[in-house]
């Protein structure tokens, strides 16, 4: 699954350093400022921190205080000084809010640079979590910068931490379709995990939440094609077959020569086993666009699934017959080998857009064996030998 989305950079702010409207202080004060106009830092703080430990109540000491490490760029520290001079006052409220702002635009660009280099260098991703942390401590209201660190997380992968960023920044701003999607996607991903490991509890509720948060997502932009498949494969896990059903309807209605709308549809009539409908779906996604091999391919499970049902009432019917009749042989009826032969030139034509599926192959196999095209069967069951055991 590709885990690296591009992003793109804010424009910059520039920060705004206010030396003007200083009141008379005390010696420490006076001293800070001298020191913070010949740019020396260190002397600077050292004065501040003097000052602030004999009255931590001064407003504009901690003010100056949050100015120094800025220019330091010790930005948590800044934050921590200005957040104690805005609890004791609003007289520096706007140069802080400028200056927050500033960095927050800063770090958030940083971070933007650092996680398009991830692409080629995995290790910068971490390094544009950093820059985002540092953005969202001065503007933490900001549902893009949660989203943008959340995409850092994804593309470590830390799913955990990925998660929590996405649905902080819908919790913001619970319009933000691109959030949503992902985290419904997220969850989704982690159902079927779970559902692997056979906790099918974890699973569904993982499911209830990427149905929350694809809900969301549909609810933002109603037409977009990811949001209504999204949605219409997670009702059909949840077993809401009739909102499945309906959306799935609607969506090809409005749009019927929209393929994805088609394949989406299609699937979900296939997993009801409504074969002859899927395939009517299927067929018309492939005259749409006749290389979407993923309708092709579903047209040969079509016709494969359905030929196995057949083959199962089939076996069914004989065994009962063979019950009646005392064991004596019966007439077994084998149309179900209809359905096969004609699943298999879809299945081959997936075939040669996927020469390395691994199940396809085997599917093919099993179906040349049913149909007794022992060549067919042997060469690919030998092709999938080769290729499973890396040959």
């Amino acid at each position: 699954m590709k885990r690296y989305l591009p992003l793109g950079l804010l424009l910059l702010a520039f920060v705004y350093m206010s030396t003007t409207g200083f009141q008379c202080g005390s010696a420490e004060t006076t001293s800070a400022k001298l020191y913070m106009n010949q740019r020396q830092w260190d002397k600077a703080e050292a004065s501040l921190v003097k000052e602030l430990a004999k009255n931590d109540k001064n407003e504009e000491a901690w003010f100056l205080l949050g100015q120094v490490r800025l220019e330091v760029k010790k930005y948590a520290e800044m934050d921590e000084a200005y957040t104690r001079a805005l609890e004791l006052g609003d007289a520096h409220k706007a140069d802080i809010s400028r200056n927050r702002l500033a960095i927050w635009a800063m770090m958030y660009n940083e971070g933007v640079g650092l996680y398009n280099k991830g692409r080629d260098t995995a290790s910068y991703f971490q390094k544009a979590i950093d820059r985002f942390s540092t953005a969202i401590k001065m503007v933490p209201d900001s549902s893009g910068t949660y989203y943008v660190r959340a995409l850092a997380y994804y593309a470590q992968p830390d799913m955990k931490s990925a998660l929590k960023d996405l649905e902080q920044a819908v919790k913001l701003k619970p319009d933000f379709e691109e959030a949503a999607r992902l985290a419904g996607q997220v969850h989704y991903n982690l159902a079927t995990e779970r559902a692997t490991a056979k906790d099918e509890a974890g699973s569904q509720s993982e499911l209830a939440q990427a149905t929350q948060m694809f809900e969301k997502a549909y609810k933002a932009n109603p037409s977009n094609a990811d949001n209504i498949v999204n949605l219409i494969d997670v009702y059909g896990r949840t077993k809401n077959s009739a909102k499945a059903l309906e959306l799935t309807k609607n969506a090809v209605q409005k749009e019927p020569e929209n393929k994805v709308f088609r394949y989406a549809y299609g699937t979900f009539l296939l997993n009801q086993e409504n074969f002859p409908e899927a395939i009517e779906q299927f067929k018309k996604a492939v005259e749409i666009d006749p290389a979407y091999n993923d309708a092709i391919y579903n047209l040969g499970v079509s016709y494969l699934n359905w030929g196995v049902a057949m083959k199962a009432e089939s076996d069914k019917k004989a065994d009962e017959e063979r019950l009646k009749n005392k064991g004596k042989d019966v007439k077994v009826d084998m149309s179900y080998k209809e359905k096969f032969k004609v699943a298999v030139p879809y299945l081959e034509k997936s075939q040669e857009n996927r020469p390395d599926d691994l199940g396809l192959l085997q599917q093919l196999g099993k179906v040349y064996a049913n149909l007794n095209m022992v060549e067919k069967s042997k060469a690919a069951f030998e092709k999938y030998d080769r290729l499973s055991k890396g040959k």
